[in-house]
C-alpha cells in the first residue's frame, strides 16, 4: 500500500492550522522581535502562508531541488512542536525554545525527510546569535533562516485589514531588523518578492485557494507504506493526546484495543493494522477544539457540547486529504455514530454503520470508561461492561461489537 507523503504533510499542516485557529488566547508579538509593531494575529492558515512566503523567497535564492523540498516540508510542519499552544510558541521565550526542541524530536522520527528536524530546531534562531540556541549567521541552516523571517512576517499580517494598508508597516518592521534578527540577504529577497501586488493578493486569498500554494510547491512524489504511515500516525497521536490533560494515552489505548478486537474477529493482518492506525487518529479533529472546552472540569453547556461534537467532522476533513486511506478515515471519523441514528456528526442509522465503525465506537467508549479523569477514577472492567450493556439495551451501540471486545480482552 503506497500513501502519498505530500498529502500526508498537507493533512498534518491542515490539522496544525485548525489547532492554531482554536487558540483562544491572543497576545502581542514575540519579545524577540525588537519592534513596537504589535499584532492581533489569530494563527489561521499560519503554516500555509509561511510556506507560501518561504517558497517565494527560496526561489529567489535558486535553492537546489532537495533544499526546496526540505524548505516546503519544514515550513508546513515548523510549528508541529507547539500544536496545542501556538500563541505561547511565539510570545514566550522559554516556550519558543521548548517548541523548537519538541518539533525537532517529533520530526526526527519521520520515516522519510527526517533531516528537516534540524531545520525545525533552528527556525527561531536570530542571525546575530541572540536566539534560543545562540546559533549565528551561516551556522543556521538557510531553510531555517527563511522560515524564521516568514514566520514573523505572517505574525505581523492581519487577515482583517487589506494588504495595501499594512504592507508598508510590515516591510519596515522586517527591514529594521536586517542583519540582527534576520539575514540581510533574506530580507532583501523578501523586499524584492513583495514588491509585486500578486504577492499580497495571494496572501489575502490563500485561505481558500489551495492552488495558489500548489502552483509553486515542489513536486514530492515520495510515498510511504502502511508501516511507515503508522509511524507518522503514532507521532500525531502524541500531539492529539497532549491536547487535553484528560486524555493522555487515550488514542494509543484505543489503537491497541482496535487491533486486539480486529485480530480476535479474524481480519487479515493489513486490515488489523489499518484499524490500529484509525485508533491512533480517531481524535485528530480535537486539535480544532479549544482546550478550555476539552479540559472543562464539569458539565458542558449545550453550546460547548456542540463544539465538542465537531471534532469528528474535523477528523474526517483532515484525514480525507489523504486520498489513499479512505477506509481509515471512515472508521476513524465515525466512532460517535449510534445504531439508533442519534450519534454524530452524520446521524447514521444501523444499516449505514459498518462492523469496523461499530468496533471503533465500542473501543472508544470502553477506553474512556477505564481511564482516570480529574472528576473520577477509572471504572473497573465489570462497571464498564455494565454501562456498555446498558447502551446496547438502549439501542445505542452494537451488542455483537460489545461481545467481540469482551472476547478479545479475555483471549
Amino acid at each position: 500500500m503506497d500513501i502519498s507523503f505530500d498529502k500526508i504533510i498537507r493533512s498534518i499542516s491542515l490539522a496544525l492550522d485548525l489547532s492554531q485557529a482554536s487558540s483562544i488566547e491572543r497576545e502581542s508579538l514575540s519579545a524577540e522581535f525588537k519592534t513596537s509593531f504589535s499584532t492581533s494575529h489569530k494563527f489561521s492558515n499560519h503554516s500555509k502562508r509561511v510556506t507560501y512566503i518561504a517558497l517565494k523567497i527560496g526561489k529567489k535564492f535558486n535553492l537546489s531541488d532537495d533544499s526546496m523540498k526540505n524548505l516546503y516540508i519544514a515550513a508546513l510542519l515548523h510549528d508541529i512542536g507547539a500544536a496545542n499552544s501556538l500563541n505561547k510558541s511565539h510570545t514566550s521565550a522559554s516556550f519558543i525554545k521548548e517548541h523548537c526542541l519538541n518539533g525537532e524530536k517529533l520530526t526526527r522520527n519521520l520515516p522519510i525527510f527526517s533531516d528537516i528536524s534540524k531545520i525545525i530546531l533552528n527556525h527561531h534562531e536570530n542571525f546575530d546569535g541572540s536566539g534560543p540556541f545562540c546559533a549565528k549567521g551561516n551556522d543556521i541552516p538557510i531553510e531555517s533562516r527563511i522560515i524564521h523571517i516568514c514566520d514573523l512576517i505572517d505574525m505581523l499580517y492581519k487577515e482583517n485589514i487589506p494588504a495595501y494598508n499594512q504592507r508598508t508597516d510590515i516591510c519596515f518592521s522586517i527591514s529594521s531588523n536586517s542583519n540582527t534578527i534576520f539575514d540581510s540577504n533574506i530580507v532583501d529577497a523578501f523586499l524584492s518578492v513583495c514588491e509585486k501586488e500578486i504577492f499580497w493578493f495571494d496572501l489575502e486569498n490563500i485561505s481558500f485557494i489551495d492552488f495558489i500554494l500548489d502552483s509553486i510547491s515542489p513536486v514530492i512524489d515520495a510515498t510511504v507504506n502502511l508501516e511507515q504511515f503508522e509511524q507518522i500516525a503514532y507521532i500525531l497521536s502524541k500531539i492529539i493526546d497532549n491536547k487535553s490533560s484528560f486524555t493522555a494515552e487515550h488514542s494509543r489505548g484505543i489503537s491497541k484495543l482496535a487491533y486486539k478486537v480486529s485480530k480476535y474477529v479474524g481480519y487479515p493482518e493489513e486490515k488489523c493494522v489499518k484499524m490500529r492506525i484509525a485508533g491512533l487518529l480517531h481524535d485528530i479533529g480535537k486539535l480544532a477544539i479549544p482546550s478550555s472546552i476539552l479540559d472543562k472540569n464539569g458539565a458542558l453547556t449545550d453550546d460547548e457540547f456542540s463544539i465538542i461534537k465537531s471534532h469528528v467532522y474535523y477528523t474526517k476533513i483532515i484525514l480525507d486529504r489523504i486520498e489513499d486511506i479512505k477506509e481509515i478515515s471512515y472508521w476513524a471519523s465515525s466512532h460517535h455514530e449510534k445504531l439508533n441514528g442519534r450519534g454524530y456528526p452524520m446521524k447514521l442509522t444501523a444499516d449505514k454503520i459498518s462492523e469496523e465503525c461499530r468496533i471503533m465506537c465500542v473501543c472508544d467508549i470502553y477506553q474512556a470508561l477505564i481511564e482516570d479523569r480529574p472528576y473520577r477514577k477509572g471504572l473497573s472492567y465489570e462497571q464498564s461492561f455494565k454501562i456498555l450493556n446498558g447502551m446496547t439495551s438502549d439501542g445505542f451501540i452494537c451488542p455483537k461489537a460489545v461481545e467481540q471486545l469482551k472476547g478479545a480482552l479475555h483471549s
